[in-house]
Parts: C-alpha cells; sequence; structure tokens
C-alpha cells in the first residue's frame, strides 16, 4: 500500500538535531559543519553541562524526542514547544505515544524530565544564538518541497528530497515525515514508528560562493569517486538493489572497508539506500545523481 508524504518543520526541530549532531561524536568528521564545530561550541558550555553532555549517549529512548516534536501543537517556538512537553502528565505520555510504540521507558516521566533538561541548556547555551536565517532557510526549503507534493509519487518524492533514501511501501507504513535540517548534513536522522517514518533529511541552503571553491555537495560527490571501488560498486548496483552482503562479495575486500565506501557513496546522494522500517535492505544506484553531478560540476565551472 502506497504511503503518504508530509513535509513539517519547526524550531524544535533544528534544536533537537544539532544536540544530536553534537551527541553522535562518530559523525563530526562526517558533517558538512566540520570536525572543529563540535569542539569549538564545546568551548562554550558551562563547565557542568559540558561534563553533562559527556556522558550523555544517544540512548534508545533519545529516538522519541523526535516523535514529540512531531506530535506537538506548540510549534512556534522553542519555548514553546518545551512548556508544552514539560507540562504532560504521565497519563498524557502514554495517550500521545501509545499510537506510535509498544514499548516504553521504565520511568517515561523521568525520560520526558532529562529532555527538558537538555533541550531547555542546549537552547540557552547554544541554539538561540545560531544565525537566525538557518531557521528561515529551513522553513523556506519544507515550503519549496510542500508544493511538490502530488506532482510524482511519494516514495519518489521522498527519495529525491533525502537524496537517496528510498523508503519501500508496505506494512504499517502510512506516513513519512520529510523534516529539513542543516546541522546533521549530509546525512539523514530517521526513526519509525509504526505507521509513521520521521526523517530529518539535509537540506539544500543556498548562498554558496563558487569563488571559496566547490559547494559541499559537488566537492562529495568528486570525492566520492576517487575510489577504484567505489566505481566498482556503483557499475554493480547499476541494474538492481542489491545487500550489503552482495557487495562485499562482489567486492572480495573486509566488510569495514566496504561500509565505508557504501557510506561515502550514499552521503554524496549517489546511492539509494532500499529501507523497511529502520533497516537498509539493500542499495542500487541514482542514476539521476550521475546527471547532477555534470549539471553541478558545469555549473561551478562556467560561473
Amino acid at each position: 500500500m502506497a504511503y503518504e508524504v508530509e513535509f513539517s518543520f519547526q524550531p524544535a526541530n533544528e534544536l533537537i538535531v544539532s544536540l544530536h549532531t553534537y551527541l553522535c561524536k562518530i559523525w563530526y568528521k562526517r558533517i558538512d559543519l566540520g570536525p572543529d564545530w563540535a569542539p569549538e561550541i564545546r568551548t562554550g558550555l558551562t563547565d557542568d553541562f559540558r561534563q553533562e553532555l559527556d556522558s550523555t549517549d544517544l540512548s534508545p529512548e533519545w529516538r522519541l524526542i523526535f516523535l514529540f516534536a512531531y506530535l506537538s501543537p506548540e510549534k512556534k517556538s522553542v519555548p514553546d514547544f518545551l512548556r508544552w512537553l514539560e507540562s504532560l502528565s504521565l497519563g498524557d505520555l502514554y495517550v500521545l505515544l501509545s499510537p506510535y510504540i509498544q514499548n516504553f521507558p521504565a520511568d517515561m516521566q523521568a525520560v520526558r524530565d532529562k529532555f527538558v533538561h537538555l533541550l531547555s541548556e542546549w537552547n540557552s547555551q547554544y541554539f538561540a544564538k545560531i544565525e537566525p536565517g538557518i531557521v528561515t532557510a529551513l522553513e523556506e526549503d519544507a515550503e519549496k518541497n510542500r508544493a511538490l507534493i502530488g506532482r510524482m509519487p511519494a516514495v519518489e518524492l521522498a527519495e529525491q528530497t533525502t537524496s537517496g533514501m528510498y523508503f519501500e511501501p508496505g506494512g504499517s507504513l502510512e506516513k513519512v515525515v520529510l523534516t529539513p535540517q542543516f546541522h546533521f548534513v549530509p546525512g539523514n536522522v530517521f526513526y519509525s514508528f509504526g505507521p509513521v517514518t520521521l526523517c530529518q533529511y539535509p537540506a539544500s541552503l543556498p548562498g554558496h560562493d563558487h569563488e571559496e571553491g566547490p559547494s559541499p555537495k559537488l566537492y562529495r560527490m568528486l570525492r566520492s569517486l576517487s575510489e577504484k571501488s567505489r566505481l566498482r560498486i556503483l557499475r554493480f548496483l547499476r541494474s538492481e538493489p542489491h545487500s550489503f552482503i552482495e557487495v562485499v562479495r562482489y567486492l572480495g575486500i573486509s566488510k569495514g572497508i566496504t561500509h565505508e565506501h557504501l557510506f561515502s557513496l550514499r552521503c554524496a546522494g549517489l546511492l539509494k539506500a532500499h529501507v523497511t522500517g529502520e533497516t537498509v535492505t539493500g542499495y542500487s544506484l541514482r542514476t539521476s545523481a550521475v546527471g547532477e553531478l555534470q549539471e553541478l560540476l558545469l555549473e561551478y565551472l562556467e560561473d
């Protein structure tokens, strides 16, 4: 059964993604903001909060904060969202989440209180000070993509917007909610909640000056093709999806190196990642990205 696509953005979304990015240490060298972003932000935090974040992991419960943001009726500002979240009783929490999750944390109120505390401190010490134009640009990106609903099949719109996340129709999936984000680019952050999948996709924000060099997107695409094995992967995946293990066997190299090659190609938008629930079941070539690479390169050279 086909699903529908919804575009949704509120400032709290980027608040959450920015903290997610800070906590996701393995991505520090992968984000467009660069490996120095988190250390620079860290120096501006209070000692107590810095130490608290140092001991905070992306726990299994962390995914729920994205669901809270989606379900919140208070979408105009970060303070409004945090006040609403803090006001929910234990009964409210169960009623709100029960259509989307089956297993609740042992102490749901403690989890919620932790969310409110972390996000409140992060907002006051970092997020409230970021360039306001970032939030405005993300709102505009969501609005631009919202206008495409109905002009192409939902699965294709989701794949195009996310640069390769192919959410397979079927099962209990009824809706894919797409939210533009800035801090975690070029990655997607996605979680499945029964009938709804929430995906924070890398937004394409305007303003890059070609005199400073190629755009991060073009540079990622060109850099991803620098390995012979990656070109072999693209050729192998040109006709139909293949699983990770099938790619490993085709290349005849280790799983770790194969994973890095696939990761680089995915971040460059050259591969489709076929997703069921929260599991990537296979990969295939994004032929549209090959043409996009040529367009971006010519635009850079001729501008």
